[in-house]
């Protein structure tokens, strides 16, 4: 595995030791990029250690549905109901694909606050996947075969 900076390894090799502790009941992997890739019902999401000048930042990010007509009501209920979230925020990446992610610095980063960010995607993405797929089309994220 190919890290930046030594920051983003430390992250890196931290989170290593936790993942069967916080995770060892939920399906999970590493990624060939430094991060791990966790599942719930029918969410996957996206651990991943990124660097930040002489810091690191652990983004965990979920793809929440894919091909959605983004139409204004379905925009304005991301948006809203981004407003009531505790940890994260809904997203459209470039591709228009609704993704669903918090971030943490990784130096200050304890097993608890990991966890808690990890937990509160996995289960806004497995809860508004249905939602949004139901009311606005497109398909939940998981269904969509790897590229």
């Amino acid at each position: 595995m190919k890290f930046e900076t030594p920051a983003q390894a430390e992250c890196y090799q931290k989170i290593d030791g936790w993942m069967d502790e916080l995770f060892g009941d939920y399906p999970w992997e590493k990624l060939d990029e430094p991060g791990f890739g966790l599942c719930l019902g029918s969410a996957w999401v996206e651990v991943r250690v990124y660097p930040w000048g002489e810091d690191s930042i652990i983004n965990t990010c979920s793809t929440v549905v894919i091909g959605a007509e983004l139409k204004y009501d379905l925009l304005e209920f991301l948006l809203r109901s981004s407003s009531d979230m505790q940890f994260g925020g809904f997203s459209l990446d470039a591709d228009g694909n609704i993704l669903f992610q918090h971030s943490i610095i990784g130096s200050t980063c304890d097993p608890n606050e990991l966890e808690e960010s990890v937990l509160a995607v996995l289960e806004v993405a497995d809860d508004y996947d249905d939602k949004i797929v139901e009311r606005w089309g497109g398909k939940r994220g998981l269904d969509i075969p790897p590229q």
